[in-house]
């Protein structure tokens, strides 16, 4: 679909669709808002949870992928599009940053995140990923993950993650995009972006394999949370089993990437 439609219409339908459905889920327990990661067994990559949050392992080690590339403690860590705050919680928590901020243009999930997640160094505010409200060089690392396929103008968020990283800071990412010509401007767009590429990786079959554990969970919150109108959208934008993004990926048509890039300590 996004190859199809222009992509300050995808940010125009994500900016209705996503407060509507905080709106729908504010008493609920949905903490993360992405399809989630799992490893084949034999790659090492499951981290140790607390058994409260052992229902959300699948979107917790989809984090755990992205931002473990880099140890977050004792630094100033950003993450941009936070969602409903679970990412943002599971690094305050885990990874023991100095401190842990987290903004998203949705003003009910920001409300949801100060309710739900009232931890020591986590703090949330509302903010616009292509017009951060920070000074330049203020933090260590910043977050970014299932998120900047929404955006109308991607070159200039990285160009705001470069400006508000101090040098040598790290910038752990990850998105999907359409593959082959979508994939090669992401590349360029990274590549030109003042920012160093140290790894990137496809996680696509991981992603896959984090939608298949998150199916059944999924399609129980759709019943309960969604009308029967809007149910078959809803799947859609969960990704649960046969959904478009889900196939898609399954089949590389579409491809979900990693990157840990870092910004250069002398300019």
């Amino acid at each position: 679909m996004l190859a199809k439609i222009s992509r300050s219409s995808v940010s125009l339908l994500w900016r209705l669709w996503y407060p509507f459905l905080t709106r729908l889920s504010m008493n609920s327990q949905v903490n993360f808002l992405n399809y989630g990661y799992a490893d084949n067994g034999s790659e090492g990559n499951h981290p140790l949870l607390k058994e409260q949050d052992e229902s959300d392992r699948p979107c917790i080690q989809l984090y755990h992928q992205v931002v473990s590339a880099v140890d977050l403690r004792g630094l100033d860590v950003l993450e941009v599009s936070c969602g409903h705050g679970g990412g943002a919680a599971y690094v305050a928590r885990y990874m023991r940053p100095q401190s842990m901020h987290a903004v998203d243009r949705n003003a009910r999930a920001i409300e949801f995140c100060k309710r739900r997640h009232q931890i020591d160094g986590l703090t949330f505010s509302r903010g616009n990923a292509l017009a951060l409200e920070f000074l330049d060089n203020t933090f260590d690392a910043v977050i970014n993950i299932e998120a900047s396929h929404c955006y109308p103008d991607v070159p200039r968020f990285f160009s705001e993650v470069r400006r508000v990283l101090r040098p040598g800071g790290h910038f752990l990412y990850a998105d999907f995009r359409q593959s082959k010509p979508h994939q090669a401007v992401l590349h360029r767009q990274l590549e030109t972006s003042g920012l160093e590429v140290i790894t990137w990786q496809d996680i696509s079959p991981n992603v896959v394999r984090g939608m298949q554990l998150n199916t059944e969970k999924y399609l129980e919150l759709i019943r309960v949370l969604m009308p029967k109108l809007l149910r078959k959208p809803a799947m859609g934008f969960a990704g649960v089993k046969g959904s478009a993004i889900y196939t898609g990926l399954e089949s590389g048509e579409i491809v979900y990437l990693c990157y840990h890039l870092r910004k250069p300590t002398r300019l």
